[in-house]
């Protein structure tokens, strides 16, 4: 969408397909002037999640959560709430203790995941196969190159073994 040196498009559609689980997962990113569609057109609400299930779908955005079942849509469960995550993360750094944070560190890398794969076979334009295991493209190593960084020092992340 926009004429920059972005490394990350506006728009994408990254498919991942799971082997053995019959099981796949559309994950599309749009700016936030494209998806008005259900969250509401200039509210804040209009950033957010929607999870579609053979069931009905549900939406998560900011401070909240909806659900709509069934073919007729009907209205399920849904909540609200409120959460500063930035205040968490600066509490966690002062403190230096984990649970500050409120939330599990490898959840959040296992959540972001996803993002960094669809973003590493966009800019490689092919289709990627990935081993959860080793973290890592088996036998791809261009691909499993930019999984990681040249990192400046002294701020370097030191390898495991």
């Amino acid at each position: 969408m926009f004429d920059d040196d972005q490394e990350t498009p506006n728009t994408l559609v990254s498919i991942f397909e799971y082997p053995g689980q019959k099981k796949m997962l559309v994950f599309e990113t749009r700016h936030w002037i494209t998806n008005h569609e259900d969250f509401g057109s200039g509210s804040s609400n209009a950033v957010g999640v929607t999870f579609y299930g053979s069931e009905g779908y549900m939406q998560v955005y900011y401070f909240g959560y909806r659900t709509c079942l069934g073919r007729e849509r009907k209205p399920g469960p849904k909540g609200s709430g409120s959460s500063n995550e930035y205040e968490r993360f600066i509490n966690g750094v002062r403190s230096r203790k984990i649970e500050d944070l409120g939330v599990d560190i490898e959840e959040g890398h296992l959540s972001s995941a996803l993002c960094h794969l669809g973003n590493i076979a966009y800019r490689l334009g092919r289709t990627l196969r990935f081993d959860p295991k080793t973290e890592t493209f088996p036998g791809d190593a261009e691909a499993s190159a930019m999984l990681t960084r040249k990192y400046r020092e002294p701020f370097v992340v030191p390898k495991m073994t």
